[in-house]
């Protein structure tokens, strides 16, 4: 009864103390907490990022309906559940989500960092953050790769020096090379996840799956067929694997490739088989499929247009790995 009086006292140091008293205490009256919440910011602010007495439910209304500076209290409370991680996500602005990343209380699950990439992927600070999280989803990733394309693509230098039909193809050829290399690390889940992703946003182009195959992204690969084609993944895997070349351009054209293009893509998967399943993922993979299918006089124009393609990713990974290798030498050098 003291405590609800003191709420309607004139002077605000008085609520101040009164918040600072009961901020940390489980056992606080809930109505008397309840009220400080809606009480001046500072007031409120103080409660809210302490107080163990608020729910999720609680959280979660004070997230969609309070202001800024409530949100950001939100976010750094001692533990943020995944209930209200996500709340914050839907709605915070800049700042909060930025506290919220930097809050090792907060519980971040893949769906929220894909969420969080998705609206807030062109910010820099948060883009960071997001990045420096062993844990981010390979989906959140690509987001990511495909928001500072678009942020490189759009800025005014580039759009100044480069014609806007070859700054979108340098722009897809960035994000899909930058979208191989994160597909390296992802386990099978993620595989999956990342494959119904890629479908459902329509990054799933001819170029970007030979570009996947011969940099050694098999089991990438094997999941897009089963996916496209409705056959089941250990068939699809068995198949691409071991199976007969007739039955291995049959999965492939039952994926959706063209005929015209599919025998490429067996000759590609002829390499990785020869290369034990397993291939490293270097220019001499692109160079020797270009030269194999150089080599068969029934390949369609579709099919030199690929293998054309082909070879500019192979000086692409040339170009890569060179500067890697220099940079290497320079930092054991230092």
């Amino acid at each position: 009864m003291a405590a609800t009086f003191l709420l309607d006292d004139v002077s605000p140091k008085v609520r101040v103390t009164l918040a600072e008293a009961l901020a940390d205490d489980e056992n606080a009256p809930r109505p008397v907490i309840l009220a400080l919440t809606e009480d001046r910011i500072d007031i409120a602010a103080t409660i809210v990022a302490r107080s163990p007495v608020l729910s999720d439910n609680d959280l979660i209304d004070l997230v969609g309906r309070g202001s800024h500076e409530i949100r950001s209290a939100v976010a750094v409370r001692a533990v943020v559940s995944a209930p209200v991680a996500a709340a914050l996500a839907e709605v915070g602005g800049r700042l909060d989500i930025a506290l919220l990343l930097r809050n090792p209380g907060a519980r971040l699950t893949p769906n929220v960092m894909v969420r969080l990439a998705s609206r807030c992927g062109k910010d820099a600070t948060i883009r960071e953050l997001l990045l420096e999280r062993q844990e981010l989803p390979a989906t959140a990733r690509h987001i990511l790769i495909e928001k500072i394309g678009d942020t490189l693509s759009d800025s005014g230098l580039v759009a100044a020096l480069i014609p806007p039909r070859k700054r979108e193809r340098i722009r897809r050829e960035a994000c899909e090379s930058a979208l191989v290399r994160v597909l390296a690390g992802a386990g099978e889940a993620e595989l999956a996840e990342m494959t119904e992703h890629l479908r459902a946003e329509g990054r799933l182009s001819t170029m970007f799956l030979i570009h996947a195959l011969c940099a050694g992204r098999t089991a990438f690969f094997a999941e897009v067929i089963s996916n496209l084609s409705g056959v089941a993944r250990a068939r699809a895997r068995s198949i691409l694997a071991s199976g007969r070349p007739r039955a291995v351009r049959a999965l492939i054209e039952a994926g959706g490739i063209h005929r015209d293009l599919s025998a490429v893509f067996c000759e590609a998967v002829t390499i990785w088989r020869e290369e034990g399943g397993d291939i490293p993922g270097d220019a001499g993979i692109f160079l020797r499929l270009a030269e194999r299918c150089r080599g068969q006089g029934d390949l369609s124009d579709a099919g030199h247009a690929l293998i054309d393609a082909v070879e500019r990713l192979a000086i692409s990974e040339m170009r890569q790995m060179a500067r890697a290798y220099v940079q290497e030498l320079l930092t054991e050098a230092a």
